[in-house]
């Protein structure tokens, strides 16, 4: 079983979370005044205010998903595990739909594995840890080659 745990950073969520509030006061303090009628504000800024309104929102509800919190990794024999501050999911290695391990040019800075595993999209960074991200995705390659030849005989029987 291998376990690796990505720790992430809080203050990024709530730079995320300032920024977006922010952006919204701003764009409310020309939006009220100009959907109220007073002043001569002109349409033209209009616009540009309520796309980075929209945008001020998404940040504020992107701060909140659960990749922003630190994620455990499980990896198990039959299964693996992924915990997030929201709760745990456990997947089949059958369930992977595509892995790819990504190395750079300058390799021992850092590596990531990509998983996609139905909808879910999983980006595991590795710093300076090159290492465990070739024994993490060996393992993963292995587990899923397995579980392929069963399903594979499985449907010749």
């Amino acid at each position: 079983m291998l376990n690796y745990h990505v720790k992430k950073n809080k203050r990024t969520r709530w730079t995320f979370r300032l920024l977006a509030i922010v952006i919204l006061l701003v764009c409310a303090s020309y939006l009220v005044p100009f959907i109220l009628g007073y002043g001569h504000l002109k349409f033209i800024g209009f616009l540009p205010c309520m796309l980075f309104s929209i945008y001020a929102v998404y940040l504020l509800i992107h701060s909140f998903r659960s990749r922003m919190y630190d994620i455990d990794y499980s990896f198990g024999m039959d299964d693996f595990k992924v915990k997030t501050h929201y709760g745990e999911k456990t997947y089949k290695y059958s369930e992977i739909t595509n892995i790819n391990h990504v190395v750079p040019e300058n390799e021992m800075v850092y590596s990531l594995i990509h998983l996609n595993v139905g909808k879910d999209d999983y980006l595991i960074p590795f710093s300076y840890k090159k290492e465990l991200a070739d024994k993490i995705y060996t393992f993963l390659n292995e587990r899923i080659t397995c579980d392929m030849l069963v399903e594979e005989s499985k449907a010749e029987e």
